[in-house]
Order: C-alpha cells, then structure tokens, then sequence
C-alpha cells in the first residue's frame, strides 16, 4: 500500500523530500477544497474568497517555505495605503505574515527556512495567510 505522498512522488518524478511530502499530505487532509498540485515545490489551496500559493524554493534541506496570497491587482500605488500597511507590518497583529507588492499585485506572505517545520506550523501559517488574507482584501480595497 503507497502512502499519499509516495502517490505524489511517483507522479511527481520522485523528487519529493519531506518538506514537500508534509505541504502534499496536509493538502490531501483538507477534504473537498478546492486545490492543486502543481509540482514537487508549488501548490495552492482556496479557503473563502483567498487562494493561498505554497511554495519551496528548492528540495534542498536549506529550502525556504513561502506562503502567499495575492489580494488584488495594485497598479497605481498610493501613499495612504502603503502607510497603513507598513505600520501593520510593524504590529504583531499580522503574527509574522507581511504584506509587499508584487507584479503589481499588493500580496500577503509567510517566509521561513524549512529546517524545523512540522505539520501543526505548516498548517498555522497557511491559516494564519487564509485569515489575515480574507479579513484585509475587502477592507483595503474600499
């Protein structure tokens, strides 16, 4: 009998290391969200209105863990907001998720070394980006 993740493995060219097995299997527990497997180092997973990116950099030990959303389309900056926002960044509030821009994009993200991760904090910060995700899309866009 394969366990899910040597099923991912397999299918994925047998180059998934533990880190990527951990981000498969807790996306293969999440029911029937809606989610993809896009390869041995991206998935996403829709929670609400937010869909959520999981990234690893490499399947090296040295790996880094990204977790992002992107809000909303963010072309034309504006001071006001980019103020507020640096200022939440500066909270504990966001309990370690920033906000930045990227392609345009005003995005949240989690980033942290691999080394040390276990199932309990994989899924703390994808919920803690789901969240905090849902909560400030709507609200900074008005």
């Amino acid at each position: 009998m394969y366990s899910l993740s040597s099923i991912q493995s397999l299918q994925f060219g047998g180059d998934l290391n533990q880190y990527s097995a951990m981000i498969t299997d807790f996306l293969h527990n999440c029911g029937e969200a809606e989610k993809e497997f896009v390869s041995s180092q991206e998935w996403w997973i829709i929670s609400g209105s937010v869909k959520v990116q999981i990234f690893l950099t490499n399947l090296e030990d040295n790996a880094e863990l990204i977790v992002a959303s992107n809000l909303f389309q963010y072309p034309t900056q504006k001071a006001d907001i980019n103020e507020y926002l640096l200022k939440l960044n500066g909270t504990l509030k966001l309990k370690g998720v920033s906000f930045g821009i990227r392609n345009k994009q005003l995005i949240l993200s989690y980033i942290r070394p691999v080394q040390g991760l276990d199932p309990e904090e994989l899924q703390w910060i994808i919920a803690s980006i789901a969240v905090i995700a849902d909560e400030y899309d709507d609200f900074l866009i008005e």
